[in-house]
């Protein structure tokens, strides 16, 4: 195998699976709890969004070298879904904590509903990757 490819799956891995996951899971279970959307918004929703942009890109950067290393699983079904779903989650998540939160009109319930949905696309999209 290709170093190159093996170093960024090490950094997906480790980076990627391990420690982004559990800060990403931290912090939406976090929000659930304190995030209010007509409220100043607080570090962790800042860093919340970026988080998973980071998660997403580390994704991307391995499917794209995996792809050009001629690993072919990469564009077979459902896993050809993954990276996809990943930026799928990174918008909505920018939509969901950003300055227009569509669930603003659910006062305090805007933080538990806004991180359902980011953390089923999370999930869903772990689980794919594992599938596959």
């Amino acid at each position: 195998m290709d170093p190159i490819f093996i170093t960024i799956r090490n950094v997906h891995a480790i980076f990627g699976r391990e420690v982004l996951s559990v800060l990403i899971v931290a912090a939406a279970f976090y929000l659930a709890f304190t995030y209010r959307p007509n409220a100043p918004r607080s570090p962790v929703a800042r860093i919340f969004p970026v988080l998973i942009d980071i998660q997403a890109t580390l994704g991307l950067i391995y499917w794209l070298v995996g792809i050009f290393t001629g690993i072919s699983y990469f564009l077979s079904f459902p896993f050809i879904l993954h990276p996809f779903l990943g930026l799928v989650t990174a918008v909505v998540t920018h939509l969901l904590f950003g300055a227009r939160n569509p669930f603003a009109r659910l006062n305090r319930w805007a933080g538990p509903a806004a991180s359902a949905v980011v953390l089923v696309l999370v999930l869903s999209n772990a689980m794919i990757a594992i599938m596959a």
